[in-house]
């Protein structure tokens, strides 16, 4: 037993240690969102071990709390970058772009949509 446990830290160790590299480096947003979300999902592997291992079930609320700020976190960055993507898309077609979303313009300078 002690054996799986050696185990387990190392590799729960070592993801933690690559998404916190990630965490510091990654150029976007997203490679950080990615990387904390790799931190909680270790973080949860390790309680859930522990509490197979001792057979412990007061740990469960806390599993359930870290799962859904993990989703939440998740859903709220992308909901972020979205945005974030969309009103640049905007930006850049009202600023003198002929071509939008509808796709290319035509020889009176609207799109196919106008």
């Amino acid at each position: 037993m002690t054996v799986l446990w050696i185990a387990i830290a190392v590799l729960l160790g070592l993801a933690a240690l690559l998404s916190t590299a990630r965490l510091m480096l990654g150029p976007s947003i997203l490679d950080r969102a990615l990387s904390v979300d790799v931190l909680v999902a270790s973080a949860l592997t390790g309680i859930g071990a522990y509490a197979a291992v001792n057979r412990d079930p007061s740990v469960l609320p806390i599993l359930l709390v870290l799962s859904l700020i993990g989703f939440v976190s998740s859903v709220s960055v992308s909901k972020f970058v979205a945005r974030r993507h969309l009103g640049e898309h905007l930006r850049g077609s009202a600023a003198g772009g002929r071509e939008g979303p509808g796709g290319a313009a035509g020889a009176d300078g609207r799109g196919r949509n106008a």
